[in-house]
């Protein structure tokens, strides 16, 4: 498990995928931050908190409509580079148990999501250090709102890498999460969220800038669920999977 967990790490490196990891969070923390400083007198003219103000404008846009979208493109590549020329077929001949195949690329993806998520966080406290007064402290939400998200990203990741593992063809895992993450923004403003996974990691990350959604204990406990559930069929159907 330990070696073939280190060979998933090095494709890695000589993919591009690391790079959109850094650059999405900076991206959308420089966007918050412009934002801010823009408006800044009407974020601030009641004494609102500096901190929560600068996490919102950042988050806003990530967490709503691009979070589970990362997600989705991040697995579909990853799996693509061994469904691209049948890899997958060489690598199910060598004497190497698929549970850990299935369960190291996973491993990666998780890894992935959450150090998109952590840096975030960081950049997301600098810019709060850098704009907020020295009198007003730093929400702890702006720290625990982003380590949520990881676990309420997990069903995502659970439906979409079992999606990317059971289709060959990227177009079908693409298109399901794209048609499943773009309604996630109008689905969370309705009784029915805790019904759409999708909708779990944006309302998640937008709790810690005072954003009116509800975060029951009980969608960490569902998210876990179906990232069991999703996990232990894919890993079924993976090692009675044809050469």
């Amino acid at each position: 498990m330990k070696n073939v967990f280190k060979v998933e790490l090095l494709k890695l490196r000589h993919s591009k995928i690391l790079n959109i990891v850094m650059f999405l969070p900076l991206f959308f923390v420089i966007l918050g931050f412009t934002n801010f400083l823009r408006y800044r007198e009407l974020f601030t003219e009641k004494g609102q908190n500096v901190w929560s103000q600068v996490y919102t404008q950042s988050s806003m846009f990530y967490g709503l409509f691009l979070i589970a979208l990362f997600i989705t493109i991040i697995i579909a590549v990853l799996v693509r580079i061994e469904n691209a020329e049948d890899n997958f077929k060489r690598i199910l001949t060598l004497p190497i148990k698929r549970s850990d195949i299935y369960i190291a690329k996973l491993v990666v993806v998780c890894g992935i999501v959450a150090l998109n998520l952590i840096i975030f966080m960081l950049l997301t406290i600098f810019v709060g250090m850098i704009m907020a007064p020295s009198n007003q402290s730093m929400p702890m939400e702006l720290i625990y709102s982003p380590m949520l998200c990881i676990v309420a990203s997990l069903p995502v990741i659970g439906i979409q890498y079992y999606l990317s593992m059971k289709f060959k063809n990227i177009a079908v895992p693409l298109g399901i999460g794209l048609a499943f993450s773009i309604p996630a923004l109008l689905i969370n403003n309705t009784k029915y969220w805790m019904l759409f996974p999708w909708a779990y990691p944006g309302r998640v990350l937008l709790n810690a800038g005072g954003i009116s959604f509800d975060c029951p204990i009980y969608i960490y406990i569902i998210s876990v669920i179906v990232f069991i559930f999703f996990t232990i069929v894919g890993l079924y159907e993976f090692n009675n999977r044809d050469v």
